[in-house]
């Protein structure tokens, strides 16, 4: 195995887009690093420009210690798993596996070898004599997976593998990829716009938006502490609810008060961090959030309340979205809700899992960076 490093590589096309914008970040050997973002973020531009398909218009790739930019993509001892599998309709699973190896002359015993060893790993021997119009959608994946892994490379390359698997599947296949990455202890860059896919695959993430990295880190952290109002909302499934507002300090208690002044929450900072009037956002997770019976002044603690306006039954779980002047939020509650569109409700926020966002620049305010005024007042 191999590690890959990435040093300030920009990627701009003949129309003088700019699709990659100075990404730096290093995967270590054998760790599972995954690339996601929303659509046109530049994350498979990044995988594209690792694997020789795209050239680098500034900065370095490396692999261990080799810099890879003007090497050619079948030198560079990578293997790359698309999101069509690409199986030559023509050739059995078998052939298709072993193309590559016999492109290389690899002898037939080498071969047998291979690809035995890894239809056994990913439970594909009784489908060997088939062809691709013969597989379901999860038997060609785990073909175009063997393909990869019969070339032992140094570093797996994974551009959305799962995308054209129906939901059960795809959760079924996530498990098997884990367990390969185990049990082969392998490199790999997994590309993937699905934030639940990169936080049950992932030993780190890299989060990235509009060509620009926003946050790497692991899963846990990412979902705790986000570093910006984008990570935060693009991590976690359900969204993060968002309310606009302002930080309040008054007798040295501070409060967030929502534009419209229907929300007044008292938050657990110090109010010497604290720039009264600092302009914010307010981010709670569906979880973080709950019916309440308590009734006292709402200006004393996380209360708000809030009109029933729409509840999804999940079975295990129910989303209710309530309403208030100021927002629209999600509360994740366990079981069956049957609560009644309209019904007038009160609500606690968890106070302590609550996240501040900078309003001009959407990054993450703290005990240290709360009023500011150069970062928070526009």
């Amino acid at each position: 195995m191999a590690s890959v490093t990435f040093e300030k590589v920009r990627k701009v096309y003949d129309n003088h887009h700019l699709a990659v914008d100075g990404v730096s970040f290093t995967v270590g050997d054998g760790e599972l690093m995954v690339l996601v973002g929303p659509s046109g973020c530049g994350k498979s531009t990044t995988l594209r420009m690792l694997a020789g398909l795209e050239s680098v218009t500034d900065g370095s790739i490396r692999i261990d210690d080799l810099v890879v930019n003007d090497i050619p993509s079948k030198d560079r001892d990578v293997a790359m798993v698309f999101q069509n599998y690409a199986l030559y309709p023509h050739m059995t699973v078998f052939n298709n596996m072993a193309f590559g190896l016999k492109l290389r002359k690899y002898s037939k015993a080498e071969i047998k070898q291979r690809v035995g060893q890894a239809a056994e790993i990913l439970g594909i021997t009784d489908i060997l004599d088939r062809k691709p119009k013969q597989l379901s959608g999860g038997q060609q994946q785990r073909v175009a997976v063997g393909r990869a892994i019969v070339r032992k490379p140094k570093v797996f390359l994974f551009d959305e593998p799962l995308s054209n698997l129906d939901a059960k599947l795809r959760v079924q296949m996530r498990t098997e990829l884990a367990r390969l990455h185990r049990e082969l202890n392998a490199t790999m860059v997994y590309v993937t716009h699905d934030q639940t896919e990169a936080m049950t695959l992932g030993d780190r993430i890299v989060v990235m938006n509009e060509g620009v990295i926003q946050q790497i880190d692991d899963p846990v952290t990412l979902y705790k502490c986000p570093k910006n109002r984008f990570v935060a909302g693009f991590i976690g499934s359900p969204g993060m609810n968002f309310v606009n507002g302002s930080l309040e300090v008054l007798d040295g208690i501070i409060r967030f008060v929502s534009r419209k002044r229907d929300m007044h929450l008292r938050i657990p900072l110090k109010s010497t961090a604290v720039q009264d009037g600092s302009p914010v956002i307010l981010g709670f997770r569906p979880e973080n959030i709950k019916l309440t019976s308590n009734t006292h002044d709402h200006s004393a603690g996380g209360i708000l309340e809030a009109e029933v306006i729409f509840e999804e039954h999940l079975g295990a779980e129910s989303y209710v979205y309530g309403k208030t002047p100021s927002t629209t939020f999600m509360a994740r509650m366990a079981g069956t809700s049957d609560l009644g569109i309209g019904a007038l409700l009160q609500f606690e926020l968890d106070l302590h899992h609550i996240h501040l966002f900078d309003a001009k620049t959407g990054e993450t305010v703290s005990a240290e960076t709360v009023g500011n005024r150069n970062s928070l007042d526009y």
